[in-house]
């Protein structure tokens, strides 16, 4: 009985002293302010403005920003980060990659094939990695398969691997998917079809692979992209076209795509079209250039395709500039394939050689393809409600843009990935 009594005693102390104890842990968790880190720099690029500020300060709270300013002052207790004499931007925003290209371990891409999915994501993963390092923090993947795409957004996205923000398609709508049916109600239930399986799939936008058959007719028509937008519309997403030819990005705009990717054989009407309707353009200007540069690696593509890519790199400039005169909204997007992964920057370079001011082509990989993505006022502007993705380059990328390729310290939602 005693010893009884005596536990039952000890019991009650126990939790006579346990009460007040979690009543403090609670409280302090309630009323503990969000945690707080101050971004000083000499400079920062107000990309709206067009404009470079002096005494940058940025007020990150947990993973969105919470002021932006000229010499503010430092909240008590915050952590402070002098980077000293750099820029501050905006965490850059890709708008065509494909993190799941890479070559293979003798340095070659198409040679072989990845035994299984989990070894793609393994390169995936590293190529994710390279891109955020480089001051990529938001990018949208167009074209994978085996979910591997998928698969790394939602491990970035639980922080499980390092990486940038990702709007993944999955594997593109090409006219293979429909050869079975003819023009009419089989062909765009089809499209219907593919469109659901991809949002069932967990992807976040739709690609539509069109080109032109040997008469210069697309293989889709219009009413085929307008079934796809409609339908994936319904399920919150949007849709990007690939089309080189002017016929086929007539097609792609007139079923009312969201961007038209590459649009590399441009006419006037085309341009007066996109014009118009206010569609985006991602011409993906240094793609070319980087193929040919790095030819031995990619010992698998034909004289067919080397010609081509020798007709892009020859003709892409003018004919982004011809679109940029003519008001079309230009939006940067590398199409990162295997060894791009890292210098994705080299396309802002590249929009500043197709006419574009250093401000505008750095608003094409900010806010405007912020606004392309459906991530308007959450990426792409240093601003109060913000994510906090932030990067820095030495210099003033309004007098060399070469400089957003020599970045020099990350953050992305408020977590820091790379300070040099």
């Amino acid at each position: 009985m005693w010893e009884l009594r005596a536990c039952k005693r000890l019991l009650t102390l126990f939790f006579i002293l346990l009460i007040p104890t979690c009543t403090r842990t609670q409280n302090s968790v309630q009323t503990a302010p969000p945690a707080r880190t101050v971004i000083r720099a000499a400079r920062m690029l107000d990309v709206g403005a067009g404009r470079v500020v002096s005494g940058a300060v940025i007020i990150v709270e947990g993973d969105r920003i919470a002021a932006v300013g000229a010499d503010l002052p430092v909240p008590e207790g915050a952590q402070v980060l002098d980077l000293g004499d750099v820029t501050l931007l905006p965490g850059l925003v890709d708008a065509h990659t494909h993190l799941t290209y890479h070559f293979d371990e003798a340095g070659r891409f198409g040679v072989t094939n990845d035994p299984t999915p989990e070894v793609t994501l393994k390169y995936a993963a590293e190529n994710a990695r390279l891109t955020v390092e480089a001051g990529i923090t938001t990018v949208r993947d167009l074209g994978s398969g085996q979910l591997v795409g998928i698969r790394l957004r939602d491990e970035i996205n639980r922080g499980e691997r390092v990486g940038p923000r990702m709007l993944v398609s999955g594997p593109p709508l090409t006219p293979r998917d429909v050869s079975r049916a003819t023009f009419g109600s089989e062909r765009r239930a089809m499209v219907r079809e593919f469109v659901r399986a991809r949002a069932a799939e967990g992807a976040d936008v739709i690609k539509i692979f069109e080109s032109v058959d040997a008469r210069g007719e697309p293989y889709f028509n219009a009413g085929d992209i307008e079934e796809a937008v409609k339908e994936a519309a319904r399920a919150g997403r949007r849709v990007a076209v690939h089309a080189h030819e002017a016929a086929a990005v007539r097609v792609a705009v007139r079923g009312g795509c969201a961007s038209v990717e590459h649009g590399t054989f441009l006419d006037e009407a085309t341009i007066k079209l996109l014009a118009a309707r206010g569609t985006a353009l991602v011409p993906t200007l240094y793609l070319p250039t980087h193929y040919i540069e790095h030819k031995a690696q990619f010992p698998a593509f034909s004289a067919g395709t080397w010609a081509f890519f020798e007709r892009l790199r020859g003709g892409n400039l003018a004919n982004a500039q011809r679109a940029k005169k003519a008001g079309v909204w230009i939006v940067a997007g590398s199409d990162a394939v295997a060894g791009l992964h890292g210098t994705n920057a080299r396309e802002i370079e590249w929009l500043v050689k197709a006419g574009l001011t250093p401000a505008e082509a750095l608003r094409a990989a900010t806010s405007d393809a912020a606004r392309l993505l459906g991530l308007e006022g959450k990426v792409g502007e240093l601003k109060p409600g913000a994510f906090a993705d932030v990067i820095a380059v030495a210099g003033d990328p309004l007098a060399d843009i070469t400089s957003v390729g020599r970045v020099n310290f990350v953050m992305k939602g408020g977590k820091v990935l790379r300070r040099d």
